[in-house]
């Protein structure tokens, strides 16, 4: 089942091409005569629930969705599934049977007869054999070994901190690199709230000083819930010993703070040992601007670079900023390798299969550091230290043109990588101006930039310029996207945020506006009200379909949204959304207040009022919406029409000449 989840996710985000068996066989490790046994069972259950899954031969395979919001129930209802559960009615492939053993070994650290595994498998002694045996060599990196005794049956030997480390890396690691795939495990911890645990890391890392990238904030947050729920099953880690340098110390305050903010959320009794286990994550991971100075490390680094030169005749030994971005980034690697710890890169599989050269010519000069050699460096270490050396290599001359902010999640390495290669192909059309992780949007950060260019998902986030997303290497299809955005810019420069995506055609703008917006969320406010009632109303409009707890978290996560950034699209219209997508489909609801409204000191008088609530399936259509309220913030006529407007009936009409370019009547 967990593949034909994994299957469906890739079709949905891929729904503009046809994909292929051979390629969906690479991504997700099966056979392409396996893929297509998945396509015909999926087949029939789709044609059902609003998609057809087309097969064209040589081609591939192409979903279409043709009702969205019963497409979307559909997803909701079978595929919202534990993560680790076996239907013993269903034959499972090799895969599965792995993640079921090790679920049961490792997290339960349950004991398991032979012959009761082979039943509830069904497979036979041999299959088990062969399956534990590839089993044994998963674990064998993280010092963990599979017992067999006599009547106990099999079990797992190993520190608790190696087991973490397991479960993380095996059953927690994804290869797309979208916020919600990240922290989308509510099945395993369902009462844990991620958002808070987010915030407290934010908090007190940023007070310290310490640097954590998008990517590198999920896995701490990731590491601290999986903590909290292995200390919950009585599953505790052995003494760890710190050494008593400057910087220790002052990493082992911000892990103390964080632990103790984490005992009064969750009512715990944390032990010693997880605060200075914690202290080991932040030092392994974090960068901190109050490091001590490592002479060694930069000699040793000063000679590689310069063999690079001599080798490439490229003068990156007197390049000051790819030094400091190494000394940065090799400083909490040795942390990590001292320690045992693994880094996980999101971008490994595709440097080694598009920058094979890179890669070889990382391990190769990292060779030549004495200190480095006597590490065993893994394939992710090297990736991310592949991704500075390819900055480098691109850089380009910076001219200006747009003002843009580049939104990277997996660190410097990689946001620099795309930097320079947005250069390289649009220098002379775009000017960065700077580069942020998502957590570091704020509304000084978006002040004067006209575009935001993005490597992460943004679909669920709604800003007053346009939003670009492209992947880390720049593909093909995203110079292109990108190209013709600035072609069309270009053509009618006055009307920047229209250009942010390609609007659907004038039959499509009913269906759009018709599956996200009705009459049952909507409301004009003719009496005196406030920003409070106003929110309490249009949420409870949006509860159909929804879980009980529904309307208290959209509530927050609205509130969270806007500790990032204001709402405010201008002085008459405001659009409240969440932080995260939480809604099983996504939904519009409208609020019109003639006399206004107080939102904040700085926005007295808001008049329009467009709550949003994006699914966290499926937003098909959702973007053309939204573009028309982006469109409107620079018509004060139009808004005018809007909050005049005497009904919903006529509230849609006019708004459904903005979506189709016309002008409101």
């Amino acid at each position: 089942m967990m593949k034909e989840i994994d299957l469906l996710r890739y079709l949905l985000d891929n729904q503009e091409r046809f994909v292929t068996s051979d390629e969906l066989a690479g991504i997700l490790s099966l056979s392409p005569r396996t893929i297509r046994n998945y396509i015909k069972m999926l087949k029939p259950k789709l044609a059902l629930h609003g998609a057809i899954l087309e097969a064209k031969p040589s081609f591939g395979y192409c979903l279409h969705i043709s009702h969205p919001v019963t497409f979307d129930l559909f997803l909701n209802k079978n595929y919202q599934l534990s993560q680790w559960q076996v239907d013993d009615t269903e034959e499972i492939d090799i895969s599965d049977r792995q993640k079921y053993v090790l679920n049961k070994l490792v997290i339960e650290n349950r004991k398991i007869l032979i012959d009761d595994l082979t039943q509830r498998l069904f497979v036979t002694r041999s299959t088990l054999s062969k399956d534990l045996s590839m089993i044994r060599k998963k674990l064998l990196p993280y010092a963990l070994t599979i017992e067999n005794k006599p009547h106990s049956g099999i079990f797992i030997t190993g520190l608790e901190r190696n087991r973490r480390h397991f479960i993380l890396d095996y059953f927690f690691t994804h290869n797309d690199n979208s916020f919600q795939h990240y922290m989308e495990n509510k099945s395993f911890f369902k009462k844990l709230n991620f958002d808070q645990i987010t915030i407290i890391v934010l908090d007190e890392c940023r007070e310290s000083g310490i640097h954590l990238t998008d990517f590198i904030i999920q896995n701490i947050v990731l590491y601290i819930a999986l903590s909290i729920q292995r200390m919950a099953g009585g599953f505790e880690l052995q003494p760890v010993s710190l050494d008593n340098s400057v910087e220790t110390r002052q990493v082992y305050i911000v892990a103390q703070n964080i632990i103790h903010r984490l005992e009064k959320s969750y009512h715990l009794q944390v032990p010693e040992s997880e605060v200075a286990y914690l202290t080991i994550q932040l030092l392994a991971k974090g960068k901190n601007i109050n490091m001590a100075n490592d002479e060694t490390l930069r000699k040793e680094l000063d000679s590689v670079l310069q063999q690079i030169e001599h080798d490439t005749g490229c003068p990156i030994s007197q390049d000051y900023e790819l030094r400091k971005n190494l000394v940065e980034h090799l400083k909490p690697m040795i942390v990590r390798l001292e320690q045992g710890l693994q880094l996980k890169n999101p971008l490994l599989q595709e440097i080694k299969t598009n920058y094979p050269t890179y890669f070889s010519d990382v391990k190769r000069y990292m060779s030549l550091s004495r200190y480095l050699s006597k590490f065993e460096i893994n394939d992710d270490e090297i990736a991310y230290l592949a991704l500075h050396l390819m900055a480098t290599a691109e850089k380009y001359r910076d001219l200006k043109k747009p003002k843009v902010l580049l939104i990277c999640a997996t660190g410097y390495g990689s946001a620099q990588l795309l930097n320079n290669r947005l250069e390289k192909e649009f220098g002379k059309r775009l000017n960065i101006v700077s580069i942020k992780g998502y957590y570091e949007v704020d509304d000084a950060a978006l002040n004067g930039i006209d575009m935001i260019i993005s490597a992460i998902d943004l679909s669920t986030q709604f800003f007053k310029i346009p939003v670009i997303q492209v992947s880390i290497f720049l593909t093909v299809s995203d110079t292109k996207k990108l190209t013709q955005f600035l072609d069309d810019l270009e053509v009618n420069p006055n009307q920047f945020s229209n250009k942010a995506t390609k609007y659907a055609n004038n039959s499509q703008t009913d269906n759009y506006f018709d599956q996200f917006m009705d009459n049952s969320r909507f409301k004009i406010w003719q009496t005196p009200t406030n920003r409070a009632a106003v929110l309490n109303q249009l949420s409870d409009m949006m509860l159909a379909n929804e879980a009980p707890e529904f309307k208290q978290e959209l509530l927050d996560q609205i509130a969270q949204r806007e500790l990032l950034s204001a709402v405010t699209f201008s002085d008459v219209i405001a659009v409240p959304h969440p932080a995260r997508a939480i809604s099983q489909v996504p939904k519009i609801a409208i609020g019109v207040i003639p006399a206004g409204l107080k939102w904040s000191q700085a926005y007295p008088n808001i008049k329009l009022v467009f709550l949003l609530s994006p699914s966290y399936l499926n937003n098909q259509g959702l973007t053309e919406t939204t573009q028309t309220i982006v469109r409107l913030v620079e018509n004060q006529a139009q808004q005018e029409n809007l909050v005049l407007a005497k009904d919903f009936s006529d509230f849609r009409q006019n708004f459904m000449l903005l979506m189709k370019g016309g002008k409101t009547k």
